[in-house]
């Protein structure tokens, strides 16, 4: 049961994936190991690349955005970032986003699952109940870790400790700046500095449908889904493709097409906001108000510093620079994390209610918990992500530092542009519209210029290149200069979450504690859509975990319907 292609007759399968990115090649192969006597389809709109060089190579991964195995869903013009359309980038192929990615493994603090199990209303969202779903996934690269921890029998293995010329020295800026050393950035704090943990194996990609048994699951690639077929009983039936054949299910259908195609594909299937149906003529079949809203992302800001010595070969670029485990993963070697204070965050956040730039002002009193992660902070050993025209060369003169916001209170929203399922859909994250972003993000910016005040920092930086016509941002950096600059040359870090998010009701939510759609039979989401609030972390971790869940939540469910049956 390999690769089929779909001919001019229908299809019936027990279960049908509708995305196979990285949640959805994950969820396919663990079904069908839970369930092997039920036929699996995984249906993907991108082709089946999983060789691809710019794939399996880290080098080659920036290339990818040049080619059409990545989507570039650009936002709209953002008030708050002196009108700039911000490039949104997702995989369009098997293994989705995760053949597209950075590799970051990364795991939010527990407090953030912990508040989804408050926000959902189950505790099989909280950290302790997700914790055996990321060991099961994992193949933890150090074999004397935590074992409460970590996991040392899965399919994607992790790596750490490449030792680059900088190692030490960007380490010690962070002790002296205060950070506490973090031997572990994922066993639930990763406050201090850490280090940095990535999915790459000795230089290949670990993707979804690289690492997840994909042989006994019928993958339709190339093909894409126009709709989900309901019937009058508002159970999910089938999928119909663009091209007008149909795929029928048996038992239940998965959306995993991601934050920006699983509220499209929702909404172009009758489900979603009363004004998105009225205004594009959609027979509405589901009210639900809160598909498409709730978008968030991580924001960030880097800056670029020029080396006293680039001769001696310290970042990428520079002809010494040529060791062959720098060519294995991405050029960082330590990530740290911190919180602010609760009452820098809380007059920020108490105008945030008044202005009414939030809509979610019951959930803000949990932003000041000292365990969240509010900034994360990093160095590269290249200039990268700048943004715009900040053009610095890539010839090993330069590191660059990166500031993350990690706890966003801005929201956004999908909506759809037609009801072209080929079309792109609207994206309006409404970036940086919050105080509280701005407050988190400038105390992100102020530690850096204090890390690079250093001294340890000092014998090696000459001292920031901002883009042409800007200033340092220096110690003495007014929050005017900071603001300027993020709405200037800000990128995100491509997270994009939260478009479907699991809840309690069906006003604010989409999807309840076993994912299933409000008011629909037969009908889930598995992927970074149903996020309800942010994490800090790069999110592919968790989507794994999430997937694997999910798997164990539908195996069950058939399981008892079976024994009622």
């Amino acid at each position: 049961m390999a690769e089929i292609t779909l001919t001019d007759h229908d299809s019936t399968f027990d279960y049908i994936v509708v995305g196979g990115g990285t949640a959805g090649c994950a969820l396919a192969s663990r079904l069908r190991g839970l369930l092997p006597s039920s036929s699996i389809a995984l249906v993907e709109h991108g082709p089946d690349e999983r060789t691809h060089p710019y794939v399996v190579n880290p080098q080659a991964a920036p290339l990818l955005a040049q080619t059409e195995l990545v989507v570039n869903y650009r936002t709209t013009s953002q008030p708050q970032l002196d009108q700039r359309s911000i490039t949104n980038y997702a995989g369009r192929l098997l293994s989705g986003s995760s053949a597209a990615n950075y590799g970051a493994w990364m795991r939010a603090p527990a407090v953030d699952y912990d508040l989804w199990a408050e926000q959902v209303g189950h505790h099989r969202w909280s950290y302790e109940a997700l914790l055996p779903y990321m060991r099961k996934t994992e193949h933890h690269y150090d074999l004397e870790g935590d074992k409460e921890q970590h996991g040392f029998e899965g399919p994607i293995h992790t790596t750490s400790g490449r030792v680059y010329p900088l190692r030490n020295t960007i380490r010690q800026a962070f002790l002296e700046l205060g950070f506490k050393e973090n031997a572990d950035l994922n066993d639930g704090n990763p406050h201090g500095v850490a280090p940095w943990v990535e999915n790459w194996r000795n230089g290949d990609r670990q993707h979804s449908g690289k690492v997840f048994d994909l042989s006994n699951v019928h993958l339709i690639t190339q093909a894409a889904v126009s709709k989900i077929m309901l019937n009058a009983d508002r159970v999910a039936t089938g999928v119909r493709l663009v091209d007008g054949r149909t795929c029928e299910a048996n038992h239940e259908i998965i959306i995993s097409c991601g934050a920006h195609r699983t509220p499209q594909l929702l909404m172009l299937s009758g489900i979603g906001p009363s004004d998105q149906m009225e205004k594009h003529s959609i027979p509405q079949l589901v009210d639900l108000p809160a598909v498409g809203r709730n978008h968030f992302d991580h924001l960030s800001l880097h800056q670029a510093w020029k080396l006293r010595f680039p001769e001696e070969g310290l970042a990428m670029g520079s002809p010494t620079f040529n060791k062959p485990e720098y060519a294995l993963g991405f050029p960082v070697e330590w990530i740290a994390a911190y919180a602010l204070p609760e009452h820098t965050l809380a007059a920020a956040l108490q105008r945030d209610v008044e202005d009414r730039a939030q809509p979610l002002a019951s959930q803000l009193a949990t932003l000041s918990n000292p365990a969240r992660a509010h900034v994360g902070l990093l160095a590269a050993y290249a200039p990268l992500n700048l943004g715009g025209d900040y053009d610095v060369p890539l010839d090993g003169s330069h590191i660059s530092t990166g500031v993350l916001l990690y706890q966003p209170t801005s929201r956004g929203r999908i909506t759809l542009a037609c009801t072209d399922p080929a079309a792109e859909p609207i994206v309006d994250p409404k970036y940086y519209s919050t105080l509280a972003d701005k407050e988190m993000l400038r105390s992100g910016v102020r530690r850096i210029a204090q890390l690079m005040q250093t001294s340890a920092a000092k014998d090696v930086i000459l001292g920031e290149t901002p883009p042409k016509g800007m200033p340092v941002l220096a110690l003495d950096v007014s929050d005017e200069d900071i603001d300027a600059r993020v709405r200037a040359y800000s990128e995100v870090w491509h997270h994009s979450a939260g478009t479907a998010a699991m809840g309690k009701d069906t006003k604010s939510s989409v999807v309840n504690a076993e994912l299933r759609v409000h008011g629909v039979k037969g009908l889930r989401v598995v992927d970074a859509s149903i996020f309800p609030s942010p994490i800090s972390a790069a999110p592919q971790a968790t989507v794994y975990a999430i997937a694997e869940l999910a798997a164990d939540l539908i195996a069950t469910d058939l399981r008892k319907s079976s024994q009622v049956g």
